[in-house]
């Protein structure tokens, strides 16, 4: 898939653009930016529309719609432009797009044998298919691409990885659509793109998030239980305890047999309440003291005064050393914030000592009511009062049974989902295994990248170009380019850190994957929008003739923009300027006529 043409139906807005495609892409497409007014402050050469062109290419091939696009940034300007592509197939025919502003979401598409055709002005009627929403040109076209290497994922997916734009030279696979997404979105697609079976990377993504779920779940749940997955036995043997307690103590009290359950709250009242009500009453005294003896030590303040100190020496005739006035300076800057430090440290421990006292009078209060409650069924001599007392009892004791038995239903289900957690996590460990296993093989894809991606490195750059998948901290696929010295691998160079290096590594990534894939259906275009600005001339000429000999075959169509400043120079200073047929659109800085939209500035 090429570019052939980019036309629109007020040619003398936008003029129509020829690229070089198929025998012809052998040149390069220049988009070239003439600076005529170098001294002129109120002209910018950066803003004629050669990055503006790139997004109406991304635009025109089915991008969806936003606020952001120029097009409807200034929709009021554009509102009556219809803009067309026509597209070099790979099956050597052609498709035309036609998309409006007015209505992106009307699109006509058809396919023709001929390139070159202007069909600005062609009725329905010449088209073979109107009409079509995004969705469904998107869809047809698709097809109609047939780019086989992407399956099962569509062009969308890949496109804009040869639609560079001055934001996508960062990284050079994460472009930067993809910098505020999810790994997930597009790290399976880069394993599908090098040759590998992508199934295991997007499970390990699922895993994650199952596994994210699963816990927010477990902590939902663990929420609404006072016990832990681990006191889960605990738990089912003391409710099958008060179950049974429950069901001997109600036959009793129904045949009137009070012995068994007044023993029981006897026993309750001895050893539990009593017991509880003691320790209570022991650690409320505790605090009582350990309240008053901090409240005495704040009350304490730092006696020493310097001054004091100098009187005494004055009194006695004596000298004061300077330097030990200072050390006494410092001395009380010390305890000063020394006893700041405890103070707070004080006022803190108070603070909680006194939450503490609250909570435990209430648990006192609570025990004080159960113990005259006992006293009261224990002391009562009237049969029928003792049996009203006993039923009360008893309910208590089956409210309490049935707390106890949703505790346990609750955390049943905790445990369960603990489970699932930890089956989720051994899979994923097996997971990860199996991408490890994965990135150390080769397959003929990955390793024809390497070895052509590695040799542009040592073209251009005079570096070795180690590119290589693994799985990182985080148990996911990722990738790596280390830049190495010739003769000196294993020895990474900082030289790739650099944006204008960044951007070269970025631009040979791009090359070697289409060089990889030149002879299959795929995309053999790419448009790098301002390549060379910034750049020393000598790898400017490196890069350029690294370009020249990949598209020398006609098998890549390759697109760049630049301004003038950024024409390569020899050695001696001299100008090495593109061809005429070169140059597929000239830009300049002398008015609207020069500018992609000969229009106002926008």
């Amino acid at each position: 898939m090429q570019i052939s043409r980019i036309y629109s139906n007020k040619p003398d807005v936008f003029t129509a653009i020829d690229f070089n495609c198929g025998e012809k892409a052998s040149r390069l497409n220049v988009i070239y930016g003439e600076v005529r007014h170098p001294k002129d402050r109120n002209k910018d050469s950066h803003n004629l529309g050669k990055t503006t062109l790139l997004h109406l290419i991304d635009f025109l091939m089915l991008k969806g719609t936003s606020r952001e696009h120029f097009l409807f940034r200034h929709k009021e300007r554009f509102m009556d432009f219809t803009f067309f592509i026509e597209i070099a197939l790979n099956a050597g025919d052609f498709a035309t797009v036609r998309r409006g502003v007015s209505d992106p979401n009307q699109i006509a598409l058809v396919r023709h044998a001929e390139g070159g055709k202007d069909l600005s002005s062609a009725p329905d009627d010449a088209w073979d298919h109107v009409g079509l929403s995004r969705e469904e040109a998107f869809r047809l076209l698709d097809g109609w691409l047939d780019l086989r290497i992407l399956k099962p994922y569509d062009y969308r997916k890949a496109i804009t990885y040869f639609l560079r734009s001055q934001g996508d030279y960062a990284d050079e696979l994460q472009l930067g659509k993809f910098q505020s997404g999810r790994d997930r979105d597009w790290k399976p697609f880069v394993a599908h793109l090098f040759g590998f079976n992508e199934t295991a990377i997007q499970r390990k993504y699922e895993l994650d998030e199952a596994i994210a779920d699963l816990k927010n779940k477990q902590a939902e749940q663990q929420s609404e239980v006072q016990f832990t997955e681990d006191q889960l036995p605990q738990i089912v043997a003391r409710v099958a305890q008060m179950q049974r307690h429950v069901t001997e103590i109600e036959a009793q009290i129904d045949a009137f047999k009070f012995d068994s359950e007044e023993r029981r709250l006897m026993d309750d009242l001895v050893n539990s309440i009593e017991s509880q009500i003691a320790e209570l009453n022991e650690r409320l005294y505790n605090i009582k003291y350990d309240v008053q003896q901090i409240n005495i030590a704040l009350e304490q303040k730092d006696k020493f005064d310097l001054s004091e100190i100098e009187e005494i020496f004055a009194e006695s005739s004596l000298h004061f050393p300077e330097l030990v006035k200072k050390k006494y300076e410092d001395l009380v800057e010390f305890n000063r914030k020394i006893t700041n430090e405890r103070n707070v440290s004080l006022r803190a421990r108070k603070k909680s000592l006194e939450t503490e006292q609250t909570d435990l009078l209430c648990r006192k209060e609570a025990l004080d009511l159960e113990r005259e409650n006992h006293l009261r069924i224990l002391r009562n001599t009237d049969t029928f009062e003792k049996f009203k007392a006993l039923q009360k009892d008893i309910s208590q004791q089956k409210s309490q049974l049935f707390y106890f038995e949703q505790q346990r239903d609750k955390v049943e289900l905790m445990a369960s989902t603990a489970r699932m957690v930890r089956e989720a996590e051994r899979e994923r460990g097996r997971v990860v295994d199996e991408i490890k296993t994965m990135v150390t093989k080769t397959n003929p894809v990955y390793a024809r990248f390497a070895d052509v991606f590695n040799s542009y490195c040592q073209t251009v750059l005079n570096r070795e170009g180690l590119f290589f998948f693994m799985v990182n901290s985080n148990g996911n696929f990722d990738y790596q380019i280390d830049l190495s010295l010739q003769g000196q691998t294993g020895v990474p160079s900082s030289q790739g850190e650099g944006t204008s290096y960044k951007k070269i590594v970025c631009a040979l990534f791009d090359l070697a994957l289409l060089k990889t894939y030149e002879g299959m259906p795929f995309f053999h275009f790419v448009y790098h929008d301002g390549i060379l600005e910034a750049l020393d001339d000598r790898k400017k000429l490196a890069l350029l003739e690294v370009v020249r000999e990949q598209i020398r075959g006609g098998k890549t169509q390759y697109i760049l923009s630049l301004i003038d400043s950024d024409i390569p120079r020899d050695s001696e200073g001299k100008r090495i300027e593109f061809g005429a047929d070169e140059v597929v659109l000239h830009l300049h800085d002398d008015g609207p006529s020069g500018r992609l939209f000969k229009m106002a500035e926008f």
